[in-house]
């Protein structure tokens, strides 16, 4: 895939054929479910080469988490766009050597197995950098690599719990909430391939392989991190907020006739206009109300007052009214407003992907723009297995070889 690029300053537009970012970079992919996926599909974007191995037996467990439209999950086919599927079993003999041969070609090798089973399948770090000494070897794993728990398993939902998180999120203490999306999955992902990146770019000036981890508990720890000032500097536990914040006031969700609207106020500038916008301009001469720390004091009587206003009119209405006033808010939209939202079709976030024997899905494009090398959507999932033959045709493998795996069960072609 290639990008355009419209250079002026004459009468007509020259257009020079751009690759993308990573075009020429190889990733020998043996992550699962969403964590590991995420990284990859951020590199597949970028242009990478991912060549996803998957078990025989049913491939990456995102497969099965629904709904599904066909075979294809809500799980697995946004994060597995544009990646070629082979699938192998590492556990025979003839898999793990048949691994070993794809990593010779690959420039990273990423895997997100509990800690210490690479080694016990002959895939940690040392085998891989025995075939291929510059690869970058990355490392995904819930608890780290090293501590007590590092051989712990453990999914977004319980790291969230570890971490914090889900001790300031939702309504009060009573009630444990988790964040609805996988902040700390995805967000692991992110900060894998911000990490894979770096030892690339690091690779072209020193030659050097290095390797990289990423791990859910550091994510929620970093995602934590105001929470644990907060702890440090006023010596009491922040606790669950709902949608307000801990520091600042007025701020959070208040309810409308047919919604609610998000407000955040963070300094008295914007409170003023905030003020204006309600009609009661006398607030801020309030002493209750005069300082962010006075209305956070007496946030409960702020927000009261707040809620008995926005309760007379629809949502709609009041966005016209704070945006006259420069307020900082908005709707609180479900699934389906977001994807109608025309701020999404002004950035062009939402991008169809073809699902064979399916309708097209519309999957979200990295939330990020590049001027001369933009990504895009690498392409659509694959079906299990789908380019197992070509993957190995390519890394040299004879067809009297392709068989044999075939027959011994280390590889699954299909019909």
């Amino acid at each position: 895939m290639v990008r355009r690029r419209a250079v002026s300053g004459s009468r007509y537009a020259i257009f020079i054929v751009l690759p993308p970012p990573l075009t020429g970079v190889r990733v020998l992919d043996l992550s699962t479910v969403v964590a590991g996926p995420t990284a990859t599909m951020i590199l597949a974007d970028l242009g990478a080469e991912i060549i996803k191995v998957e078990r025989i037996d049913g491939g990456d467990d995102a497969r099965d988490m629904g709904p599904h439209r066909g075979q294809w999950g809500a799980y697995f086919t946004p994060i597995n766009r544009g990646k070629r599927s082979i699938t192998i079993d590492v556990t025979k003999p003839a898999g793990r050597e048949t691994v070993l041969r794809l990593a010779q070609g690959c420039d990273v090798f990423i895997e997100n197995f509990r800690v210490g089973k690479a080694a016990a399948l002959g895939l940690d770090e040392a085998a891989i950098r025995a075939r291929k000494p510059d690869v970058i070897y990355a490392s995904l794993s819930a608890y780290g690599s090293s501590g007590p728990d590092c051989g712990k398993p453990g999914y977004d939902a319980i790291l969230q719990a570890r971490t914090g998180i889900v001790s300031v999120t939702g309504p009060n203490a009573d009630t444990p909430i988790r964040a609805g999306v996988s902040i700390l999955d995805m967000g692991a992902g992110v900060w894998m391939a911000l990490g894979i990146l770096a030892a690339l770019f690091e690779r072209q000036a020193s030659g050097r392989g290095q390797r990289v981890e990423a791990s859910l508990f550091q994510t929620g720890v970093m995602l934590m991190c105001y929470h644990l000032l907060y702890r440090q500097f006023s010596g009491v536990n922040p606790g669950p907020q709902g949608s307000r914040h801990a520091s600042v006031a007025p701020y959070g969700a208040f309810s409308t006739t047919d919604g609610a609207v998000m407000i955040g106020i963070s300094n008295d500038r914007l409170f003023r206009r905030l003020c204006s916008a309600l009609g009661h301009m006398e607030w801020t001469e309030d002493p209750m109300f005069l300082t962010n720390i006075e209305r956070v004091r007496n946030r409960s009587d702020l927000e009261g007052r707040i809620e008995n206003i926005l309760r007379a009119k629809s949502t709609a209405e009041w966005l016209k009214i704070f945006n006259a006033h420069d307020v900082p808010c908005d709707a609180v939209q479900n699934a389906e407003q977001v994807m109608n939202d025309p701020q999404m079709a002004a950035l062009d976030q939402l991008v169809a992907v073809a699902l064979a024997g399916e309708s097209p899905a519309d999957v979200p494009r990295l939330p990020i723009s590049l001027s001369v090398t933009p990504p895009a959507v690498a392409g659509p999932p694959p079906a299990l297995g789908e380019h197992g033959r070509a993957i190995l045709l390519e890394a040299g493998f004879a067809e009297a070889e392709i068989e044999e795996l075939a027959r011994c069960g280390a590889c699954a072609f299909g019909s």
